[in-house]
């Protein structure tokens, strides 16, 4: 089962009093994906940066996403614990 690790910067937008997701940003570390939502944290109502291992075979998601950066206003599955 091979596995591949992705690192995603997900940005937020408000449109209204909705917020919707905008564009999906991939990087090649986690350090590249911080960095990046540190960045995008004023341009943006939220961003967040998130960790995600893949079977890359069958597509399936074999672990928890790892938040590694938030910022701002984020939909519930990013909330803080």
């Amino acid at each position: 089962m091979p596995a591949k690790t992705y690192f995603i910067v997900q940005q937020y937008e408000k449109r209204g009093r909705r917020l919707v997701a905008g564009r999906q940003l991939p990087f090649n570390t986690a350090a590249e994906a911080s960095a990046r939502a540190d960045r995008d944290a004023d341009r943006f109502a939220g961003v967040v940066a998130v960790q995600q291992t893949v079977d890359i075979e069958t597509g399936e998601v074999l672990d928890e996403p790892v938040v590694l950066a938030r910022h701002g206003e984020l939909p519930r599955e990013f909330a803080e614990d």
